[in-house]
C-alpha cells in the first residue's frame, strides 16, 4: 500500500482525519509515519491541542494495523489507549509507529488466524521539529468481517 492511497482511505472512512489535515508521509507495514498541522489543530495557547495528539496517535497505530492486514477489510476498532505529553508542541506534529514487537505481532497474528479476532498493542512516538513531544500506546482489536 502506498502513502497516498493510505491517507485517502483515512479521509473518506474516518472523516476526522481529513478535518485534523493528517497527511501520511510514510506507509508500510513496518512503518507508519503521518502528520498533523499546528494551523488547524491549535489551541488557545498557539500550540497543538492535546485532543489532536491523542487522535493523531490513535490513526498512526490503527494505520499500522490496517498496513499490517494489507488493507484487507477488517474491523479495526481502538479498545483502550493512554498518551504522555511530555512537552508543548508549537509546529506541526509527526507520528512514527513501528512494528517492532514481534512477540506481540506473532500472538496477535495465531490469535486472529485461530479466532477471526486478535488484539495488539501498539506503541507511537510524536515529534515536533524532530522533538519528542507525546508518547502513545493503544490496544487495537481486529475481527474478521466474512
Amino acid at each position: 500500500m502506498k502513502h497516498r492511497e493510505l491517507e485517502v482511505y483515512l479521509h473518506h472512512h474516518i472523516p476526522v482525519s481529513k478535518s485534523l489535515g493528517i497527511g501520511v508521509n510514510t506507509c508500510s507495514s513496518k512503518n507508519i509515519e503521518i502528520t498533523a498541522p499546528l494551523r488547524v489543530n491549535t489551541n488557545h495557547m498557539n500550540t497543538v491541542f492535546g485532543g489532536s495528539l491523542s487522535v493523531v496517535g490513535i490513526l498512526a497505530g490503527w494505520s499500522l494495523v490496517y498496513a499490517q492486514l494489507e488493507g484487507k477489510k477488517h474491523q479495526i476498532v481502538i479498545q483502550e489507549n493512554s498518551i504522555r505529553y511530555l512537552k508543548p508542541a508549537n509546529k506541526d506534529v509527526t507520528a512514527v509507529c513501528k512494528y517492532d514487537n514481534l512477540t506481540a505481532w506473532s500472538r496477535f497474528h495465531r490469535a486472529f488466524q485461530r479466532k477471526g479476532k486478535g488484539r495488539v498493542q501498539i506503541a507511537c512516538n510524536l515529534f515536533c521539529a524532530d522533538e519528542l513531544v507525546a508518547t502513545f500506546e493503544g490496544v487495537y482489536v481486529v475481527f474478521n468481517k466474512e
